[in-house]
Formats: C-alpha cells, sequence, structure tokens
C-alpha cells in the first residue's frame, strides 16, 4: 500500500526531473554550462538550437543529464555525497508583492535537480495530502482562485460563516525544520528509503536544516507540512444531540497566511489557540494574529451601506488576503496594492500623454496591476485612470518589444551559425551593430 503512495525512481522520472527542472531555463548560461560539463554538448550547439526550435538537442541534454543525475542518487544511497555541489548562497531580495527584505537562496543546478526529482517522488502523497484551500506555489492555486473561492465561502448560506479571522505562520520557513517534515513523511511512507535518503541529504544541504525560501520543493513541503495543520482544525468541534459541530467551517490558506471563517465567533476563540499549541508541538511553529475577529455583515446591510453617500457611508468588513479585499457583495483591491497600481497608472498615463507611447518597464507594470483592476468592483477605477487606453498601449509597447527580441534572437542565431561553419558574421549581422529602431509613438 505505502509503495502506491510515492513514484518510485527509474529512467522516465530521472528524464521527467530533467525536463522539468530545465524548462523555460535552457538559454541561461549556468544550465548551458552544466548540460555542456555533464551531457558533453557545447553551449554554442545548445543556444543555437533554442534560437532555431529544434527539440532533438534537448531530447539528448535530457537524457545524458538524466544519466548523470541517477549517478549521483545512486551514490546517496550507497552513501557517498556528490563531489560536485556547490553550496547554498542567501542572498537578501525585495518581496515583490510586500516589498520585505527577504533571504532568498540561490541553489546550484544539480541541487534545483535533486529537488525536482524528490517532488516527482512525492507526488502521489502531495496530491494525497493537499487541500483545495490551500494556494500559492500550486499551480493553477493562486490569487484569482483563492479570492473566488472566499467569496463563494461568504455567500453560501449552507456554510453560515458570520465570522473570520486571519493569522500568518511566524518565520514560516526559517521555522519549519526538515527533519519535522521527513518525520511527517516517514509516518506515510515508512518503507521509501530511497526518497527519504534523498530527503535527508537536501536537509543537509539547507542552512540551518530548515526550508528554504527560494528551494523549488521547499514550498512543496510546507503546503504539505500546513495540510496537517488545516486537518487538525477540522477536526476541532462540539457534538450537540449526536452531531459533530466544527468550530472552524473553512481554512483557506495563502502559503503561511491562514484565514478560518466560522459560523460562531466561540468557535474561533477556541479553534485559533488550540491551532496555535498543536501547531508548536508538531511543527515546532507558531502563529501571528494579524486581525482581530471580524464579523461579516448580511448581504443586505452591506448593499444598504454601498448605497449611501458621504459621512453616512461606513466600511464594510472585508477578508483582506492575497492583495484583495473580499466582502459578501464584492471585491475591491487591498489599499497597499491599490496604491502602487495608482501611481503606475498616473505616470504611465502622463508619460503617454507626453511622449505617445510607454517605456517597456511601465507597459509590462501597468498589464501586472490591470489584473487587480479587472478581477475587482473597480468601474470608477477604469474611468478614473484611463485603464482601457493605458492597457491598448502597454499590449503594443510589449508586442513591439516581443517581436524586437524575436529580431535579436534571429540576429544572434545568424551569428552563431556563421561561427559555426569557421565565416565571419557579415557587418550588419555583428553583435556590436547599433541599436534597433524604437517604438514610435501610439496613433
Amino acid at each position: 500500500m505505502h509503495g502506491k503512495r510515492y513514484n518510485r525512481l527509474s529512467a522516465e522520472l530521472y528524464e521527467q526531473a530533467v525536463a522539468e527542472c530545465f524548462q523555460r531555463k535552457w538559454r541561461r548560461r549556468d544550465v548551458q554550462s552544466f548540460i555542456e560539463k555533464y551531457a558533453g554538448i557545447p553551449r554554442r550547439e545548445v543556444m543555437i538550437a533554442e534560437l532555431s526550435g529544434t527539440k532533438e538537442v534537448r531530447i539528448e541534454a535530457t537524457e545524458a543529464v538524466a544519466l548523470y543525475l541517477q549517478e549521483v542518487v545512486e551514490e546517496l544511497l550507497q552513501g557517498r555525497e556528490p563531489e560536485d555541489m556547490i553550496p547554498v548562497v542567501i542572498r537578501s531580495r525585495p518581496d515583490g508583492m510586500t516589498g520585505k527584505m527577504r533571504d532568498i537562496a540561490l541553489l546550484c543546478i544539480l541541487h534545483q535537480l535533486l529537488g525536482h526529482l524528490a517532488k516527482l517522488m512525492l507526488d502521489p502523497l502531495i496530491e494525497a495530502r493537499l487541500l483545495p484551500t490551500q494556494h500559492a506555489s500550486i499551480p493553477g492555486r493562486g490569487q484569482t482562485l483563492l479570492k473566488d473561492q472566499a467569496h463563494r465561502f461568504f455567500l453560501k448560506d449552507s456554510l453560515g460563516i458570520n465570522y473570520q479571522q486571519k493569522t500568518d505562520v511566524r518565520h514560516a520557513y526559517a521555522s519549519l525544520k526538515y527533519s519535522v517534515v521527513i518525520g511527517l513523511i516517514r509516518r506515510e511512507l515508512p518503507d521509501a528509503r530511497d526518497l527519504l535518503t534523498l530527503l535527508s541529504y537536501l536537509e543537509k544541504l539547507a542552512p540551518g536544516g530548515h526550508l528554504i525560501i527560494g528551494g523549488y520543493i521547499d514550498a512543496w513541503l510546507f503546503n504539505f507540512a500546513m495540510s496537517y495543520a488545516i486537518r487538525y482544525v477540522y477536526s476541532l468541534g462540539t457534538t450537540r444531540r449526536g452531531k459533530f459541530v466544527p468550530y472552524i467551517k473553512r481554512v483557506i490558506t495563502f502559503m503561511d497566511d491562514f484565514a478560518l471563517l466560522s459560523s460562531s465567533i466561540k468557535g474561533l476563540q477556541r479553534a485559533i489557540p488550540a491551532l496555535d499549541a498543536w501547531m508548536a508541538a508538531n511543527l515546532g511553529l507558531n502563529l501571528k494574529i494579524t486581525t482581530g475577529i471580524i464579523k461579516m455583515l448580511p448581504v443586505e446591510e452591506e448593499q444598504r451601506r454601498k448605497g449611501l453617500q458621504g459621512k453616512a457611508r461606513r466600511g464594510v468588513p472585508v477578508l483582506d488576503m492575497a492583495g484583495f479585499k473580499i466582502a459578501r457583495t464584492h471585491v475591491t483591491i487591498r489599499r497597499r496594492v491599490f496604491i502602487r497600481a495608482r501611481r503606475q497608472f498616473l505616470r504611465g498615463y502622463a508619460e503617454l500623454k507626453a511622449t505617445g507611447t510607454l517605456t517597456e518597464t511601465r507597459a509590462r507594470k501597468i498589464i501586472a496591476y490591470n489584473g487587480y483592476v479587472e478581477q475587482t468592483d473597480a468601474a470608477t477605477i477604469k474611468e478614473k485612470y484611463h485603464t482601457a487606453e493605458l492597457m491598448k498601449a502597454a499590449i503594443t509597447v510589449t508586442g513591439f518589444y516581443s517581436r524586437r527580441e524575436y529580431q535579436k534572437d534571429q540576429e544572434d542565431l545568424y551569428v552563431l551559425l556563421q561561427h559555426r561553419s569557421g565565416k565571419r558574421p557579415e557587418a550588419g549581422h555583428d553583435r556590436t551593430a547599433p541599436r534597433r529602431e524604437e517604438p514610435r509613438p501610439l496613433g
């Protein structure tokens, strides 16, 4: 039975790990250098294949690197560590959403490959354990799905959600040890010696022995561990007339952020301290309360307040999560996100009127922030900040730069092919040639 809960090592699994690890990375110099060293394919040939769109080199490189990865894992299973492993480098970088400085781990290619392989082996167990209300770092489960889910829960009469409170895990990655997660996996898969050996080696590579921000498998392991905490919350409740009544109706998570939704204030008051104690005892983690208990308004009261004007119009209680403020009747943008979006819209519109176009950076930021506008009740924002006009210009500008990037790729391909044949590129195709034209004003 346990063998069915994880994928065993096979030639196909090694190749899949390489393919997934190198996805969208084939043009990176570190990846090309790794392929040149361990697959024997020159970097120039890898780049030529990528620029020309041929797949044969990818297939050859994937198979060769997979064989090398298999050798590394077999050595690990025999107690020998690979000599080519490069230690993890930690660098502080600003978080794109909050602006906070976070320690991001930079992993060598071999470390990344081992992480992808371990994740593939864990896939059946992860799929069985993760809950549909867990979001972030899970394909297809991002901010939009979380927003839609929460909005639907608030409107579902059968759930009767009247109260909600938000918490997060204090220093989540820095507090969750690999050994704790490996212990959870060992209880589920006691016979998975190869998988447990691989995870134990990844633990040795991790600074401090805890999960690291920037590691591919680390995000999956964190969500896996959180699934136990969520299930524990759902087990809390009372029995009335022989029927179990849970304290918490729904738990929505966005990585380390927890939103607990309940029909009773007493349910929240009992569940959160119990969850905090359970996580400290079983995961070595502590909760941080980020909001008080918030009482949601009925639909009728929200609509009444929305119709008022001036000072009589009062705010509506919301769930502030994943960049959105979610009420029963509407969704708006989180204030911090809106301030950044507003700044880009104002500067972009001034730039458009002054020059007739947008810079590439500004265009891409406008497209990104417009996603929040389109997914919320923001008709006033669209009109006030001219988002339709800005989006039209932004799409045109990014399209221009995409075409220019394609042109550059073709020129680089020509140069590489000429060098391979021993010829000197013509002057018009030299990489030192003058820059291509800039985008013309729109309209």
